[in-house]
């Protein structure tokens, strides 16, 4: 009986860790790319699922949101600003594009990206460059805006 408590106790605490690091994960997602208050996530995938000291060694967070027109041409707006560029992605990017991710498809043709790095602590990042900027990308902070699709594909992710 006591084991069986024990065991419970220990899954009760491991679920209530694992949706707080979800829910800050998709937090850091809103921020990096000033997703829209009424965007639907469609997609989630979020690794290592767990958060332990320091930095989450090899982070990979990917999501995909559908958007009204109204939230599109707004997103569109402010991250132009920020350095959005039309699609395709320019093959100079792209061959700096390490990660596979089966939500972010790179293969879109008609819309936009964003592209950016950090250095380290990629999730937490308060400052990023241009993706265009740096020769080896430690991390990526990454989105792809399918206009025909209204789909808005993001993924943070880290390669320490």
């Amino acid at each position: 009986m006591k084991k069986c408590f024990v065991f419970f106790l220990l899954l009760l605490v491991t679920n209530s860790c694992q949706w707080l690091t979800d829910s800050s994960d998709k937090s850091a997602l809103e921020k990096h790319f000033d997703i829209p208050d009424d965007a639907e996530m469609i997609a989630y995938d979020g690794f290592p699922t767990m958060v332990g000291f320091g930095q989450r060694e090899g982070l990979n967070i990917s999501a995909k949101y559908l958007l009204s027109n109204e939230d599109m041409n707004e997103w569109i707006k402010n991250m132009q600003t920020k350095g959005l560029k039309k699609l395709p992605i320019d093959p100079e990017c792209k061959s700096k594009l390490w990660f596979k991710d089966k939500l972010i498809p790179t293969e879109t043709e008609n819309g936009y990206y964003y592209c950016k790095t950090a250095g380290d602590d990629v999730l937490n990042a308060t400052e990023t460059r241009s993706c265009d900027e740096v020769d080896n990308l430690n991390d990526i902070i990454f989105a792809i805006l399918d206009t025909e699709k209204k789909e808005l594909s993001v993924i943070v992710t880290s390669g320490y």
